[in-house]
């Protein structure tokens, strides 16, 4: 009976802290329009489902990967279930047009945004050109990640 009392107390330790690991808050996923991002799952995942497909699509990898992918700058939300219906993400995802790597420089009212890596090359749609060479200077003093 002894023994049957604390497999019964382990087991419901168990299911309360997945429940709490699921349903705790976490911060958004932030990824580019025409970028990918990965979530790793604690378990197989059966379902998955996303708020606005429009803004962003997921790709199953395998049983307990995900790729995110942005289309377009929004917000919206990404759910994965395991086979019994328990949530196993629960992900806030936001979309920017602004690439990984992108550095905006400001000056005063104008911006231009560059896509930077050795060297800085100016995205469309910036509002008034800026120096590259400013760019490039924004650029190294980012930290890498």
């Amino acid at each position: 009976m002894r023994r049957l009392t604390l497999v019964l107390c382990a087991g419901l330790s168990l299911s309360v802290a997945t429940v709490a690991a699921a349903g705790s808050p976490s911060a958004p996923l932030s990824v580019s329009a025409g970028a990918a991002a990965r979530i790793v799952l604690g378990a197989p995942v059966r379902d998955i489902v996303v708020g606005d497909p429009t803004v962003a699509d997921v790709s199953l990898v395998n049983e307990r990967t995900l790729v995110v992918m942005g289309k377009k700058a929004g917000a919206t939300t990404i759910l994965a279930f395991d086979a019994h219906g328990r949530a196993l993400a629960d992900r806030d995802v936001v979309v920017s047009n602004v690439p990984t790597q992108a550095v905006v420089v400001q000056r005063g009212v104008n911006a231009a945004t560059y896509a930077c890596g050795e060297r800085c090359s100016l995205l469309g749609g910036a509002t008034a050109p800026a120096e590259p060479a400013a760019a490039t200077a924004a650029a190294a003093a980012l930290p890498t990640p």
